[in-house]
């Protein structure tokens, strides 16, 4: 919360922060566009892969009875098939080399 603004996902309040505060570090959130559109890849890629899988299965799996519904096995294998994919092409695309982050080491 920032005054009256409210913001709930965690990508846009990274974008809001880091455009609305100066001074803050080029090497969380690059002023240079290239580099901007990188992150921006990932953190889409994220929601559509990485978040969708892991869950997906953990509610398939564990939470659907909190909220009345039944758990379905059949989903949890779809979910765990998408977060193991996933999982693999951070591993063998952005975590590639001596990385230690998803786009470079810094």
């Amino acid at each position: 919360v920032d005054g009256r603004l409210k913001l709930n996902e965690s990508h846009a309040i990274l974008i809001y922060l880091s455009s609305s505060f100066p001074g803050v570090a080029d090497h969380w959130y690059p002023t240079d566009v290239s580099r901007r559109a990188k992150i921006h890849s990932v953190l889409d890629w994220h929601h559509s892969n990485l978040r969708f899988g892991a869950t997906r299965y953990v509610v398939n799996t564990t939470l659907a009875p909190a909220v009345g519904c039944p758990l379905d096995p059949e989903a949890a294998h779809k979910a765990e098939k998408v977060l193991d994919a996933s999982l693999s092409k951070i591993e063998s695309i952005w975590l590639e080399g001596s990385v230690k982050f998803l786009l470079g080491s810094n």
